[in-house]
């Protein structure tokens, strides 16, 4: 009588443990499931010199259009006058 008793429980508790380790995979399987992702410094000094080497490109790219434009609007202005 003991030891089924003893089965059963040891069997409830394998079960439990069970579910309790799988459980995590199978969420994570799923879609809508949160996870906060951790960068490293190394992908942070990356992304940010990333960042700082796009936002110069594009600060020299405006500066070159407004340069270029105020050129051609000086120009046009030039031609127009009497």
């Amino acid at each position: 009588m003991m030891v089924k008793q003893l089965r059963s429980k040891l069997g409830m508790i394998l079960l439990v443990i069970g579910a309790a380790l799988f459980s995590g995979q199978t969420a994570a399987q799923t879609h809508g499931h949160l996870y906060l992702v951790v960068k490293s410094a190394d992908m942070l000094l990356r992304h940010q010199a990333d960042s700082d080497e796009i936002r110069q490109a594009a600060e020299e790219s405006a500066a070159d259009f407004r340069e270029h434009y105020y050129h051609v609007k000086e120009r046009r202005a030039g031609t127009f006058q009497l």
